[in-house]
């Protein structure tokens, strides 16, 4: 990450989360560029296709459009040496990243499923596929052996994408040490993960998808945490990549927390077919269900705000916003008002509390954070209010 000007002479206030997406104006400046750039590559590397002509099937079809893929990895990858390695462009660098992990990505993972599925009969794993789930509840001993039919090249494919998309990211930040890819990494890293063991235990993986996906949102967390402590400061990259695995966690830890507050660890079959969640509930007509999974849901943001208090981190509240106004839909919905009016209180209210917390931020985190510590380790996780905050 570029440097960044000393507290004196910055214009954050104390406290504040300096931007781990955006340097300066000039990174926007230097963004619209590239876009512009890889818009036009993209185009006329369409362009070189359609005047090639292979015909679908063949080997030159895909060899094609896969150099063509390769060529645009490879000036991200050139032009992330110059903009990322060199200038510590951040907000450019996140849009290189993605292309190069998407190009890159791309071809290698076909590669790789092209290896995989061609030596095995694709209509035969799709006969297994329908044969589990026609079963009104399918089994643990039925997904079993329904499963051991398949090859294990086929049943860890999952598995050697994430592997794929995983190292292509992590070339991408241990070359560039771009905090966005690093955030990025883990993400690939916890999916990853999640493929492995539906390979192990689909059935598992499935059923118990909500307290599987807490376990995936709780390690992306504890990471985020554990960059944050190695910078409490907030002025190097180090925090920079917490932010962004914090960011990747907050929506997977919201639904999963409030998956498991409104259904429980596990799923059923109901919750596959109807749904129990808010928007499943009002889709049913059941506007008990409804308003008691709205309620759950603005709780569980409630506490996402006391925690994103605690450890100094917007990231867990902007990703429930959008979930927030739709429970405050939901329960504003039950007065009676017309689409309009719920509307509009809905806003005001989302609105006045993004508000009231952005001006109250320091004064709560001095009240939350009195019993902890100014030193030590817990003041590494819970940075303390420092004085020349004013709120």
């Amino acid at each position: 990450m570029a440097a960044i000007e000393s507290e004196a002479s910055s214009p954050a206030r104390p406290g504040d989360e300096l931007l781990p997406f955006l340097n300066n104006f000039h990174d926007i400046f230097t963004t619209i560029g590239v876009v512009i750039l890889f818009t036009g590559l993209a185009l006329g590397a369409g362009q070189v296709f359609i005047a090639v002509g292979p015909a679908e099937g063949e080997l030159a079809f895909d060899g094609l459009w896969m150099a063509l893929a390769a060529g645009l990895a490879l000036v991200a990858w050139l032009v992330s040496t110059i903009l990322v390695g060199r200038q510590r462009r951040i907000l450019p660098g996140i849009v290189l990243c993605l292309a190069f992990t998407a190009c890159a990505g791309a071809v290698l993972g076909y590669l790789y499923t092209r290896i995989t599925f061609g030596v095995v009969d694709a209509d035969a794993i799709g006969a297994v596929f329908e044969q589990i789930f026609s079963e009104s509840e399918p089994t643990r001993a039925s997904v079993q052996a329904g499963l051991g039919d398949i090859p294990l090249a086929v049943r860890v494919w999952p598995v050697g994408l994430g592997v794929i998309v995983s190292a292509v990211v992590a070339l991408y930040y241990f070359s560039f040490r771009l905090p966005f890819s690093g955030g990025l990494f883990g993400l690939a890293l916890v999916w990853t993960a999640w493929a492995l063991f539906a390979v192990i235990d689909p059935y598992t993986a499935v059923i118990f998808n909500p307290l599987v996906s807490l376990i995936m949102g709780l390690a992306l967390f504890i990471a985020g945490v554990v960059f944050d402590a190695r910078d409490p400061e907030r002025t190097t990259r180090l925090s920079g990549t917490g932010f962004w695995l914090h960011f990747f966690a907050a929506p997977t830890l919201l639904n999963a927390t409030v998956s498991i507050a409104n259904t429980g660890i596990s799923l059923s079959e109901a919750d596959f077919t109807e749904g129990t969640g808010m928007v499943g509930a009002l889709a049913m007509g059941d506007s008990e269900t409804a308003i008691r999974a709205a309620a759950v849901t603005l709780a569980v943001i409630f506490a996402f705000a006391l925690i994103s208090l605690l450890i100094n981190r917007r990231a867990l509240i902007v990703s429930g916003l959008i979930t927030a106004g739709v429970a405050m839909g939901v329960l504003v919905n039950q007065i009676g008002f017309g689409a309009g009016a719920v509307a509009a209180v809905t806003l005001l209210l989302l609105g006045g509390f993004v508000v009231v917390l952005g001006a109250a931020w320091t004064p709560l985190r001095r009240v939350l954070l009195a019993p902890v510590p100014k030193e030590g380790p817990l003041a590494r996780v819970f940075p303390p209010a420092r004085s020349g905050e004013t709120g």
